[in-house]
């Protein structure tokens, strides 16, 4: 009878969820809908209307003028459903942030360019201008959630690697179905100092009586266990571990490759990996924090050097001439600390995650 209120409650949060999704998901559906609508007609009003090209009188400029301000407020709003659609449905997918941020930009400096490309960009304060401006604000709507979905992604994965474990997928072939021994341990120790070492193995395995591991000699019980059992057979070992390593049998009919390989599939060299993450990914979260922390006042100003070199980039490039000089992203992140506090800190988070990927790839794909 205790139990029967929790499952209720369960049962309602599930059906909440569920419901939920089933709206966000009509949303990007209704979304994507005005979004194109909105976005079709600008760009019909921008290549093919010819506004700048006519004359048109008061009431008719009006009217022009407030059919296009609907387009855009259509696509704004066709976008921001479909922001929030994915901000619910793949929060914590890793491309969803970057896809948007890409967009934001697509926006704002892509299509301008492409429009240049194929037709005559409109001059300031004229219709064209009117439309072109309704189409870069999605950049406004698109660009801020990229960049929370991005640092949030990269934050929660950096948590989650740091209290699970790395995420990355282990085929393990070799030892799978062994067990964890009852067996004193050290922290990345040799492989006989790991918890899948057998005590009935260890007692005549060669490696251990020579105080050597065993992905160091390419051999081990997990993968040719009969012949490390065979290895001691009759044989009086010596209580110095140097001459106890002639009888390690070593394979000569693999190459160094296969070897490897071996011990890439192996639970006892991945327990030892997984410890050695262990060890790196404090370490790599206490450098770049350290680092951000204490040499953050010149981080932040190469931040702003990097802005201005985009700015440059891009006030070179465009073809408006209204922003040949404009410095859009450097001047943002000076207009207040808090705005360039706020940048610094998302970088930093990113950078962070990156990292710690980094260190998962390097100690569990590349197994260093």
């Amino acid at each position: 009878m205790s139990k029967r209120p929790s499952i209720q409650q369960e049962y309602q949060r599930q059906l909440m969820l569920r419901w939920i999704t089933t709206v966000t998901q009509w949303l990007m559906s209704a979304g994507a809908i005005l979004f194109v609508l909105g976005l079709v007609y600008l760009l019909y009003a921008l290549l093919f209307a010819n506004l700048d090209g006519q004359s048109f009188t008061p009431q008719d400029q009006a009217r022009i003028r407030d059919n296009l301000g609907l387009a855009g407020n259509a696509l704004l709003l066709g976008a921001g459903f479909i922001v929030i659609g994915l901000a619910w449905n793949y929060l914590e997918e890793p491309l969803v942030g970057v896809a948007l941020l890409i967009a934001a930009a697509l926006f704002y400096w892509g299509l301008p360019l492409l429009i240049g490309q194929v037709s005559t960009l409109p001059n300031p304060n004229t219709l064209g201008d009117f439309a072109l401006t309704r189409i870069r604000n999605a950049a406004w709507v698109l660009f801020p959630p990229g960049l929370v979905l991005t640092v949030f992604v990269s934050l929660s994965h950096a948590i989650k690697r740091l209290r699970y474990g790395a995420g990355m997928d282990q085929t393990l072939k070799l030892g799978a179905e062994v067990s964890k021994q009852q067996v004193p341990q050290r922290f990345l120790g040799k492989c006989w100092q790991l918890p899948y070492c057998r005590d009935y193995v260890r007692e005549r395995c060669p490696i251990y009586h020579a105080r050597r591991t065993c992905w160091r000699e390419g051999v081990g019980c997990m993968c040719e266990e009969k012949n490390i059992a065979l290895a001691l057979k009759d044989v009086r070992v010596s209580d110095d571990p140097e001459k106890n390593a002639k009888y390690i049998p070593h394979n000569t009919t693999l190459s160094k490759w296969e070897l490897k390989q071996r011990c890439n599939e192996c639970v006892i060299y991945n327990e030892h990996q997984r410890q050695k993450y262990q060890l790196f990914a404090p370490l790599t979260v206490g450098t770049v924090i350290g680092v951000a922390y204490f040499f953050r006042e010149p981080l932040q100003a190469q931040v702003l050097n990097l802005l201005g070199v985009l700015d440059s980039l891009l006030a070179r490039f465009t073809l408006m001439p209204s922003e040949a000089r404009e410095g859009v992203l450097k001047a943002a992140a000076q207009t207040s600390e808090a705005a360039a506090l706020v940048l610094y800190i998302a970088l930093v988070i990113v950078v962070l995650s990156y990292a710690l990927r980094t260190v998962e790839t390097v100690v569990f794909k590349w197994k260093w």
